[in-house]
Protein backbone atom coordinates (compact mmCIF):
# COMPACT_ATOMS: atom_id res chain seq x y z
CA UNK A 1 0.00 0.00 0.00
CA UNK A 2 2.89 2.51 0.73
CA UNK A 3 4.05 3.09 -3.17
CA UNK A 4 -0.02 3.39 -4.19
CA UNK A 5 -1.53 6.51 -4.75
CA UNK A 6 -3.81 7.84 -1.83
CA UNK A 7 -6.39 10.71 -2.19
CA UNK A 8 -8.36 11.76 0.98
CA UNK A 9 -11.27 14.16 -0.35
CA UNK A 10 -13.07 16.51 2.24
CA UNK A 11 -10.40 17.96 4.73
CA UNK A 12 -12.09 17.21 7.98
CA UNK A 13 -11.12 16.39 11.42
CA UNK A 14 -11.42 12.72 9.91
CA UNK A 15 -8.94 13.57 7.36
CA UNK A 16 -6.78 15.36 9.00
CA UNK A 17 -6.93 12.17 11.69
CA UNK A 18 -6.39 9.73 9.05
CA UNK A 19 -3.89 11.86 7.83
CA UNK A 20 -1.75 12.13 10.74
CA UNK A 21 -1.49 8.19 10.78
CA UNK A 22 -0.79 7.86 7.15
CA UNK A 23 1.93 10.26 8.16
CA UNK A 24 3.02 8.49 10.72
CA UNK A 25 3.36 5.24 8.84
CA UNK A 26 5.23 6.68 6.08
CA UNK A 27 2.49 6.19 3.90
CA UNK A 28 2.35 9.24 0.71
CA UNK A 29 -1.32 11.34 -0.13
CA UNK A 30 -3.03 13.85 -1.22
CA UNK A 31 -5.83 15.76 0.29
CA UNK A 32 -8.78 17.27 -1.74
CA UNK A 33 -11.14 20.01 -1.01
CA UNK A 34 -12.73 23.07 -2.91
CA UNK A 35 -12.55 26.07 0.17
CA UNK A 36 -8.89 27.41 -0.07
CA UNK A 37 -9.58 28.71 3.51
CA UNK A 38 -8.42 25.16 4.59
CA UNK A 39 -5.00 26.26 2.88
CA UNK A 40 -3.44 27.79 6.03
CA UNK A 41 -3.71 25.18 8.17
CA UNK A 42 -3.11 22.07 5.72
CA UNK A 43 0.53 23.66 5.39
CA UNK A 44 0.90 23.92 9.31
CA UNK A 45 0.56 20.02 9.44
CA UNK A 46 2.70 19.86 6.94
CA UNK A 47 -0.60 17.84 4.53
CA UNK A 48 -0.17 18.46 0.72
CA UNK A 49 -3.90 20.18 0.19
CA UNK A 50 -4.61 20.36 -3.13
CA UNK A 51 -7.66 23.14 -3.60
CA UNK A 52 -10.01 21.74 -6.64
CA UNK A 53 -13.62 21.40 -8.23
CA UNK A 54 -13.85 17.60 -7.24
CA UNK A 55 -17.52 17.45 -8.70
CA UNK A 56 -15.62 17.75 -12.71
CA UNK A 57 -15.24 14.64 -13.81
CA UNK A 58 -12.24 15.68 -15.56
CA UNK A 59 -10.65 16.90 -12.70
CA UNK A 60 -11.07 13.60 -11.04
CA UNK A 61 -9.36 11.53 -14.01
CA UNK A 62 -6.83 14.81 -13.84
CA UNK A 63 -5.43 13.50 -10.20
CA UNK A 64 -5.37 9.89 -11.14
CA UNK A 65 -9.01 8.70 -10.35
CA UNK A 66 -8.95 5.14 -13.38
CA UNK A 67 -4.88 5.00 -13.53
CA UNK A 68 -3.41 5.00 -10.76
CA UNK A 69 -4.80 5.95 -8.04
CA UNK A 70 -5.82 2.93 -5.48
CA UNK A 71 -7.22 4.00 -2.36
CA UNK A 72 -9.37 7.10 -1.91
CA UNK A 73 -11.28 8.40 1.58
CA UNK A 74 -13.93 10.38 1.11
CA UNK A 75 -14.38 12.63 4.39
CA UNK A 76 -16.62 15.02 4.19
CA UNK A 77 -18.64 16.27 6.77
CA UNK A 78 -22.15 16.36 5.20
CA UNK A 79 -23.34 12.59 3.85
CA UNK A 80 -24.25 14.16 0.42
CA UNK A 81 -20.97 14.99 -0.26
CA UNK A 82 -19.56 11.84 0.24
CA UNK A 83 -22.33 9.82 -1.58
CA UNK A 84 -22.20 11.83 -4.89
CA UNK A 85 -18.25 11.51 -5.03
CA UNK A 86 -18.30 8.06 -4.20
CA UNK A 87 -20.76 7.62 -7.43
CA UNK A 88 -18.80 9.94 -9.73
CA UNK A 89 -15.44 7.78 -8.41
CA UNK A 90 -16.96 4.71 -9.12
CA UNK A 91 -18.55 5.26 -12.42
CA UNK A 92 -14.68 6.40 -13.57
CA UNK A 93 -12.96 3.50 -11.47
CA UNK A 94 -14.58 -0.06 -10.96
CA UNK A 95 -11.65 -1.13 -9.04
CA UNK A 96 -10.62 1.36 -6.88
CA UNK A 97 -10.57 1.11 -3.23
CA UNK A 98 -13.18 3.43 -1.99
CA UNK A 99 -13.69 4.64 2.05
CA UNK A 100 -16.28 6.47 2.73
CA UNK A 101 -17.54 7.96 6.29
CA UNK A 102 -21.10 8.61 7.16
CA UNK A 103 -22.40 10.47 10.07
CA UNK A 104 -26.32 8.96 9.80
CA UNK A 105 -27.53 5.48 9.33
CA UNK A 106 -29.62 6.39 5.90
CA UNK A 107 -26.48 7.24 4.66
CA UNK A 108 -25.00 3.71 4.71
CA UNK A 109 -27.10 2.14 2.40
CA UNK A 110 -26.77 5.27 -0.16
CA UNK A 111 -22.76 4.81 0.30
CA UNK A 112 -23.30 1.36 -0.56
CA UNK A 113 -25.38 1.65 -3.50
CA UNK A 114 -22.99 4.30 -5.20
CA UNK A 115 -19.86 2.20 -4.96
CA UNK A 116 -18.35 2.39 -1.70
CA UNK A 117 -15.77 -0.56 -0.46
CA UNK A 118 -15.75 0.07 2.95
CA UNK A 119 -18.28 2.38 5.03
CA UNK A 120 -17.15 3.71 8.13
CA UNK A 121 -19.74 4.96 10.63
CA UNK A 122 -17.69 6.99 13.36
CA UNK A 123 -20.60 6.13 16.35
CA UNK A 124 -20.56 2.15 15.78
CA UNK A 125 -16.68 2.28 15.96
CA UNK A 126 -17.20 4.47 19.09
CA UNK A 127 -19.44 1.88 20.39
CA UNK A 128 -17.59 -0.81 19.80
CA UNK A 129 -14.47 0.59 21.42
CA UNK A 130 -16.13 1.49 24.37
CA UNK A 131 -17.39 -2.21 24.64
CA UNK A 132 -14.40 -4.22 24.28
CA UNK A 133 -11.88 -1.19 26.81
CA UNK A 134 -14.66 -2.21 28.91
CA UNK A 135 -14.04 -6.18 28.48
CA UNK A 136 -11.00 -6.46 27.12
CA UNK A 137 -8.63 -3.73 27.65
CA UNK A 138 -5.45 -5.99 26.96
CA UNK A 139 -6.47 -6.15 22.99
CA UNK A 140 -7.28 -2.76 22.88
CA UNK A 141 -3.55 -1.60 24.29
CA UNK A 142 -2.36 -3.49 21.67
CA UNK A 143 -4.67 -1.87 19.25
CA UNK A 144 -3.16 1.07 20.48
CA UNK A 145 0.05 0.51 20.36
CA UNK A 146 0.11 -0.20 16.61
CA UNK A 147 -2.22 2.14 15.83
CA UNK A 148 -1.57 5.36 18.03
CA UNK A 149 2.38 4.35 18.93
CA UNK A 150 5.83 3.67 17.72
CA UNK A 151 6.06 -0.28 18.28
CA UNK A 152 7.68 -2.60 15.65
CA UNK A 153 3.99 -3.66 15.11
CA UNK A 154 2.28 -3.68 12.08
CA UNK A 155 -1.64 -4.59 11.16
CA UNK A 156 -2.53 -6.41 7.76
CA UNK A 157 -4.71 -7.85 5.82
CA UNK A 158 -3.97 -11.42 4.48
CA UNK A 159 -6.47 -12.71 1.55
CA UNK A 160 -6.90 -16.34 1.70
CA UNK A 161 -5.87 -17.99 -1.63
CA UNK A 162 -7.70 -20.99 -3.42
CA UNK A 163 -4.55 -23.24 -3.00
CA UNK A 164 -3.89 -22.29 0.51
CA UNK A 165 -4.21 -25.03 3.55
CA UNK A 166 -7.04 -22.30 5.65
CA UNK A 167 -9.23 -22.87 2.48
CA UNK A 168 -12.33 -24.75 3.89
CA UNK A 169 -11.37 -24.61 7.60
CA UNK A 170 -13.34 -23.52 10.15
CA UNK A 171 -12.25 -20.36 11.94
CA UNK A 172 -11.55 -22.54 14.64
CA UNK A 173 -9.56 -25.05 13.89
CA UNK A 174 -6.82 -22.43 12.91
CA UNK A 175 -6.97 -19.55 15.55
CA UNK A 176 -5.11 -19.43 17.88
CA UNK A 177 -2.52 -20.01 15.93
CA UNK A 178 -0.02 -21.10 19.41
CA UNK A 179 2.86 -21.08 17.16
CA UNK A 180 3.02 -17.38 15.50
CA UNK A 181 3.11 -14.40 17.89
CA UNK A 182 0.70 -12.15 16.46
CA UNK A 183 -3.30 -11.50 16.80
CA UNK A 184 -6.36 -12.34 14.65
CA UNK A 185 -8.90 -9.00 14.78
CA UNK A 186 -11.48 -10.35 12.75
CA UNK A 187 -12.17 -10.74 8.95
CA UNK A 188 -14.37 -9.90 6.25
CA UNK A 189 -15.97 -13.28 4.95
CA UNK A 190 -17.44 -12.74 1.30
CA UNK A 191 -20.77 -14.55 1.96
CA UNK A 192 -21.01 -11.27 4.11
CA UNK A 193 -20.28 -9.25 1.44
CA UNK A 194 -18.73 -6.27 3.20
CA UNK A 195 -19.05 -6.66 6.73
CA UNK A 196 -16.52 -6.71 8.90
CA UNK A 197 -16.29 -9.46 11.69
CA UNK A 198 -14.51 -8.94 14.70
CA UNK A 199 -12.71 -12.36 16.08
CA UNK A 200 -14.52 -11.59 19.86
CA UNK A 201 -17.80 -11.80 18.66
CA UNK A 202 -17.48 -15.91 18.72
CA UNK A 203 -18.66 -16.74 14.87
CA UNK A 204 -17.19 -19.51 13.82
CA UNK A 205 -16.70 -18.81 10.24
CA UNK A 206 -16.37 -21.54 6.91
CA UNK A 207 -12.86 -20.14 5.51
CA UNK A 208 -13.08 -19.54 1.61
CA UNK A 209 -10.99 -18.55 -1.43
CA UNK A 210 -11.43 -14.36 -1.51
CA UNK A 211 -12.01 -13.88 2.25
CA UNK A 212 -9.87 -11.25 4.33
CA UNK A 213 -8.02 -11.90 7.70
CA UNK A 214 -6.93 -8.76 9.59
CA UNK A 215 -3.92 -9.54 11.92
CA UNK A 216 -1.81 -7.52 14.40
CA UNK A 217 1.83 -8.59 14.51
CA UNK A 218 5.34 -7.86 14.16
CA UNK A 219 6.23 -8.10 10.30
CA UNK A 220 8.22 -11.06 10.45
CA UNK A 221 5.64 -13.13 12.36
CA UNK A 222 3.00 -11.90 9.75
CA UNK A 223 5.27 -13.08 6.91
CA UNK A 224 6.20 -16.21 8.56
CA UNK A 225 2.59 -17.21 8.94
CA UNK A 226 1.83 -16.31 5.35
CA UNK A 227 4.80 -18.51 3.30
CA UNK A 228 3.49 -21.47 6.26
CA UNK A 229 0.10 -20.96 4.86
CA UNK A 230 0.61 -19.92 1.33
CA UNK A 231 -0.97 -16.85 1.50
Amino acid sequence: MKESKILLFGFSRSAIEIGARLQAQGFEFTCIDNDASLMPRAKKLGFDLRITDYSDDEILIGLGIGEDVKFVFTLFEEDVHNVFLTLSIRSLDPKVQIVSTTHTKDAIHKLEIAGASTVLDPYQICGKRIYKLITQPEIMQVIDATIFGEEDINMEQITITSHSPLNGLLLNECYPTERYNMLLIGLHDKELKKEFVFITEGHNHKLDHGDILVVIGKSAEIERFKMDFSL
